[in-house]
């Protein structure tokens, strides 16, 4: 049976970075010619047509190979509570994409957005697939088999204290504006920290952390499609995920903080209210 497990995941995980890299083609030949852009929220919450092409063929994709999983998808599933629906699949096995995370940067020509796919079982991640067609950089993780990039075995930075690590955060659609709480965390951080960035996509922002660019990375209001595949890597890679409370963090969790794990107790005291 474990064996039939091991086949089936590995072909899982073969298959997301199959999707992820044709996704990323489809990505790639639409920049500058992205068609009609849609707000979704607000101003600060976008979604192209490219986003749509790039959903629609991972959907058929796991619709056409794996029909009896289930699949949650920004675009698709977007405007409904992405918390309930995914407490709603509790058994099995089921995909979480986000066809373009970054859109703004996309649009904007900022090479800084990835395609993201994330297989769970029974509610927890067992692959995660981040590409960015822009830099060619596929990171990848199974659960219990480690974290990679391009094929190379990836490891968390080894800074220890708040004052040697750079950080990254960003702003919620519904939170961009004066006085906000990341403005405020901003404030505390300032100065204890080497610096901070705000790069505009959170599941690269976690593969950073995972790869040794950057230490930490916090952020509220995200959806599952925003990090279920990039907390897999991270963890595969050495680092450490939680709530703004410090609790273990879940796919259904609003808030999310995230390190090297060296850091994670000065950083979550730092930022907390």
């Amino acid at each position: 049976m474990e064996v039939v497990q091991h086949s089936l995941e590995q072909s899982l995980c073969n298959s997301a970075i199959e999707y992820a890299k044709h996704a990323g083609v489809l990505i790639e030949d639409r920049l500058g010619n992205m068609g009609k852009v849609e707000q979704k929220k607000n101003a600060s919450d976008l979604v192209t047509e490219v986003d749509k092409l790039s959903e629609d063929y991972i959907r058929h994709k796991i619709q056409t190979e794996y029909p009896k999983h289930w699949i949650l998808s920004e675009e698709d599933c977007g405007q409904a509570d992405s918390y309930e629906t995914f407490k709603s699949h509790k058994t099995g096995y089921g995909w979480i994409v986000d066809p373009i995370d970054g859109t703004t940067n996309f649009i904007h020509g900022i090479p800084h957005f990835a395609v993201s796919i994330a297989v769970v079982k029974d509610g927890e991640p067992i692959i995660g697939v981040v590409y960015n067609p822009m830099t060619d950089e596929l990171y990848s993780a199974r659960k219990s088999f480690g974290a990679y990039r391009n094929g190379q075995r990836i490891h968390v930075g080894d800074e220890s204290v708040l004052a040697e690590a750079v950080v990254a955060t960003g702003f919620q659609a519904s939170d961009f504006k004066a006085g906000s709480r990341v403005v405020k965390q901003i404030d505390a951080l300032a100065g204890k920290s080497r610096n901070i960035r705000m790069l505009g996509a959170a599941s690269l922002d976690l593969c950073f952390i995972a790869s040794g660019r950057i230490t930490g990375f916090w952020h509220e209001g995200l959806n599952p499609w925003d990090t279920a595949a990039g907390i897999l890597i991270l963890a595969e890679a050495g680092g450490n995920s939680t709530d703004k409370e410090g609790n273990p963090y879940c796919l259904f969790h609003d808030s999310l903080v995230a390190s090297n794990g060296k850091i994670h107790d000065e950083f979550l005291k730092t930022i907390k209210p």
